[in-house]
């Protein structure tokens, strides 16, 4: 028995009163396929698939930038020399200045607070006495001293070129090269001679040390006996020192010292000034001379 066919009579493939679904548009849409997956809502869905593919691509391939960036990045920061770093961690950190600790006082009590000065009118000015060792004054009064000896050598009979010197706590007996030596010589002339028979008895008698001083000017000597004048200032005033011991002075208080012309009385070159610079002084103690003058002395008598 064979099978029923139920299609229509035009072959299957519009029934007859299917009106417009019997159009050509109908048949496009869904013919060639039999269904209604192969038409065109299977195309919309590749097309968005596609679209689908390309932006993840994008993003993978975004991605893979930033980590190659990243690589790149380190590998060169690891080929950048390194900053040496300090040995002390300390020093690295900037120096900051804090407030001085409050120190605790040394005493309990306040210092005393010091007294004012006392106006300049009212200071006692320092004494200008030289002392002995014991503290006791050598010079009261060096104007009085001075008198004393002027007088003392006026009673012996000394020329009054003959001067008296007062310096601190010593006195000097200055006499011209006149009156005791030729000019570039240094043995002592008869009227030389006479004044030290004069002077030696009050020398040994006075207290303390006894120098000599032999001065010259400043012009050259330059002899045999005498290259310059430290020589001559210096022999002059041994003559003196060998003179007075021979006449009773003790030679233990006695010593002799040559300046040459570098201890001058004045700074001219006429004459008179350089005569001036020509000189022995005879420095004895301010406070050595004694009371009374030695009896063998005869006062007021002229030198020979």
């Amino acid at each position: 028995m064979a099978p029923r066919d139920d299609r229509p009579a035009n072959g299957g493939l519009v029934p007859d009163d299917a009106g417009d679904l019997a159009s050509p548009t109908w048949a496009t849409s869904f013919g060639d396929g039999g269904g209604a997956g192969n038409g065109m809502p299977q195309a919309g869905a590749e097309e968005d698939q596609e679209i689908w593919l390309l932006s993840y691509s994008d993003l993978v391939t975004l991605l893979l930038s930033v980590f190659v960036m990243l690589l790149a990045i380190t590998s060169l920061k690891d080929q950048l020399p390194t900053t040496p770093q300090p040995e002390t961690p300390a020093l690295s950190q900037p120096a900051t200045l804090s407030a001085p600790l409050p120190l605790p006082p040394l005493f309990d009590e306040p210092a005393p607070q010091a007294e004012p000065a006392a106006p300049a009118a009212d200071a006692v000015p320092p004494d200008p006495r030289p002392r002995l060792d014991d503290g006791e004054v050598a010079v009261t009064a060096p104007d009085r001293v001075a008198e004393r000896w002027r007088e003392t050598l006026a009673g012996l009979g000394v020329p009054r070129s003959v001067a008296v010197d007062v310096r601190q706590n010593r006195v000097g007996i200055v006499i011209g090269e006149g009156i005791l030596f030729a000019p570039g010589q240094a043995e002592l002339t008869p009227g030389g001679d006479g004044l030290l028979r004069r002077l030696a008895p009050t020398l040994a008698a006075t207290r303390g040390d006894i120098v000599v001083e032999g001065h010259s000017d400043s012009t050259p000597i330059g002899n045999r006996r005498f290259p310059s004048n430290w020589e001559l200032s210096g022999g002059r005033a041994a003559s003196v020192v060998r003179r007075l011991i021979e006449l009773g002075v003790p030679p233990d208080r006695l010593s002799a010292v040559g300046f040459a012309d570098t201890r001058p009385l004045s700074t001219g070159t006429d004459p008179v000034s350089m005569a001036r610079n020509r000189r022995v002084a005879i420095t004895i103690q301010a406070d050595g001379l004694p009371d009374g003058l030695p009896a063998a002395q005869e006062p007021g008598r002229a030198i020979p």
